[in-house]
């Protein structure tokens, strides 16, 4: 497959940038990370109500733009390079899940006032482990009347504090089932964590006997998780790339710049060979992740490309970051230097859709079908 960039995918690219650049800059996720903020609102209102990001892998028919993994994928880039965190990405896989649900009330009732920017949506779907297993959720869903109740502990979910909807997984009578619940539903207990990344907050959400609405097919939430988890791997990637590339600019200038002995430090061998190597690992970190954004989900290549950009995209922006520590020197150090806001993001999303262990783990018998025997977990030695 050869990648070509259509005028309308550029157009969206540039037009995200300038958006982010004015509303939304570096300098802005800082001060809002500092002061434990979630969001601008202005640039929000800008980013979904003007932009119409949140509505561009929403099918024309529900109200959206229609347009597919690849253009969200060039918005994520954008706003990796300016570590926007908030409400953004959880909105998305959430609004991907209730496409994947297929639930034409539940799409009718939450989708126009996500798509619109007026409501947030998070998932929560990695149980009390904290690890993606959507076959075996540790939630656990029990019949109420018409609908179910729900008891157990969610970790680690992106923005549960404030979300206005939660997509709760849960093990039900019939299997694996996706729940819709209002955030500040009766017996919903909400308890922020310290993160690492300050950019992207996380609850811990406590359940006890909270009413919820089912979503789809009774069992079929292993399904949509399984789908949203490879979008998510997707659109990560593609946000670490975007980081990625701020960084090497970044370092690339400043070697430039910087003196030391008389010339610019990038005159120095070992200097000039980090960056090489930064710039190498970030056009095959682009490569990977614009490879799995243009296959069509739900397919095989799909799984294979989210797999292979997972894998190395977080480890390869994990490097990228603390190269770019070092090659600043004693003020890549400094609470005042944006490095450590790219490795703390880093660091944090390296494992946000799993480690990469769990992906390269994923891949084997996909690329070595004949050394994996039907139901064996474990990677070949």
């Amino acid at each position: 497959m050869e990648f070509t960039w259509t005028p309308e995918q550029l157009d969206l690219r540039s037009s995200t940038r300038r958006l982010l650049e004015t509303r939304a800059p570096l300098a802005r996720t800082r001060e809002l990370a500092e002061a434990g903020q979630r969001r601008d609102e202005a640039a929000w209102s800008a980013m979904t109500q003007q932009a119409g990001l949140l509505a561009l892998g929403v099918p024309e028919e529900h109200g959206g733009a229609g347009g597919s993994r690849v253009e969200q994928s060039l918005v994520f880039e954008e706003a990796g390079r300016v570590l926007l965190g908030g409400p953004l990405l959880p909105t998305v896989l959430a609004i991907e899940a209730l496409l994947a649900a297929g639930d034409d009330a539940a799409l009718e009732e939450h989708l126009p006032g996500l798509v619109e920017g007026e409501r947030t949506a998070t998932l929560a779907v990695l149980g009390s482990t904290g690890r993606w297993r959507p076959s075996s959720p540790t939630t656990v869903a029990a019949r109420s009347g018409d609908g179910a109740v729900l008891s157990g502990t969610e970790e680690l979910v992106l923005d549960g504090a404030d979300a206005d909807l939660l997509l709760v997984l849960a093990r039900a009578e019939g299997g694996p089932t996706l729940y819709a619940v209002p955030r500040d539903a009766e017996g919903v207990t909400v308890e922020r964590l310290d993160v690492l990344d300050l950019t992207r907050p996380m609850a811990r959400l406590h359940l006890a006997a909270v009413p919820a609405r089912p979503l789809g097919l009774t069992g079929g939430g292993a399904g949509v998780v399984e789908r949203v988890h490879r979008a998510a791997a997707v659109l990560v990637a593609a946000e670490q790339v975007g980081a990625m590339d701020t960084l090497v600019a970044r370092t690339a200038e400043y070697a430039r710049t910087r003196r030391a002995f008389g010339r610019p430090i990038g005159a120095f061998q070992a200097v000039k060979h980090r960056l090489a190597d930064m710039a190498v690992q970030l056009e095959m970190s682009r490569s990977a992740a614009a490879w799995a954004a243009f296959q069509d989900p739900g397919s095989a290549d799909e799984a294979f490309g989210a797999a292979v950009a997972a894998s190395y995209c977080g480890e390869a922006f994990l490097q990228a970051a603390k190269d770019t520590i070092q090659l600043h020197g004693g003020v890549g150090f400094t609470w005042e230097h944006d490095a450590h806001l790219f490795l703390r993001r880093a660091r944090a999303a390296a494992t946000l859709t799993g480690p990469p262990s769990e992906h390269r783990a994923a891949l084997v018998p996909l690329v070595l079908p004949d050394l994996v025997a039907p139901g064996h977990t474990e990677v070949p030695s």
